[in-house]
């Protein structure tokens, strides 16, 4: 890789430099972050179900890239036919005591070059793919099926909140805004739209803030104790052609 130029005009020039500012942008640290305390635990391992854990599983692509521990989603299927039962018992433990298994919070970051980029000494011109095992993103599904589940069943999501839920995907969201604008244009009046792109597609989180939010709509205690466990102590194995 060329000697890097950061977003304010700092270059790296050595492999560990660019490791520290490919790191930075992708997977920044919050300082910033508030304290609290850790709630105690609940009961949501039993609103699990051995057909929830299933339609997790099955609903993952088999050709996904696995993470360090090379273990793809078609050993864990193959798993599922022999044993579901020690596969549905280990995501309720996780809820059970509220914890995230630590080689789940390992993710492997392959940095790759972004396509038709005209300069790739700018740190612009990569991105980094993050890597995680394939049973830290099943468990992940698991639990945000738990929450979506929750979210929708007490309208805890903003009516016009559109994208990741059920009945309400994005392409729902352009077909009524493109409604609404063909009705001014019948009558010959201007009709405006603006689009807001998002810097770096929120890469960390706030995880004091998102603990009191999930609070405040009194959220299982559980799913509480494993969104925390899940945000913290998270590692990255940062991979720069070939360099790890």
């Amino acid at each position: 890789m060329q000697a890097l130029t950061g977003r304010e005009g700092n270059q790296a020039n050595t492999i560990a430099e660019e490791e520290e500012m490919l790191r930075g942008e992708s997977v920044p640290l919050n300082d910033g972050d508030q304290y609290y305390e850790l709630p105690p635990a609940g009961q949501a391992d039993e609103h699990k179900t051995e057909q929830s854990v299933e339609r997790a599983l099955f609903s993952q692509l088999v050709k996904k890239a696995p993470g360090p521990d090379t273990q793809l989603f078609g050993a864990i299927r193959l798993l599922w036919k022999w044993d579901k039962t020690s596969i549905v018992g280990l995501t309720k433990a996780a809820d059970r005591t509220g914890r995230s298994p630590a080689i789940w919070k390992r993710p492997r970051g392959a940095v790759i070059r972004k396509a038709g980029m005209e300069d790739y000494t700018k740190l612009k011109s990569y991105r980094t793919m993050s890597l995680l095992s394939c049973m830290g993103k099943f468990d992940e599904k698991v639990v945000a099926e738990q929450l979506s589940d929750e979210a929708e069943r007490r309208a805890l999501l903003s009516d016009g909140q559109f994208g990741s839920r059920m009945k309400r995907l994005a392409i729902d969201a352009v077909a009524t805004m493109v409604d609404r604008a063909h009705a001014p244009w019948k009558e010959d009046n201007i009709t405006g739209v603006l689009l807001l792109d998002i810097k770096a597609a929120f890469p960390s989180i706030a995880r004091g803030r998102l603990i009191h939010s999930m609070k405040a709509k009194k959220i299982e205690e559980d799913l509480k104790q494993w969104t925390e466990s899940c945000l913290s102590e998270r590692t990255v194995v940062m991979e720069i052609e070939g360099n790890v």
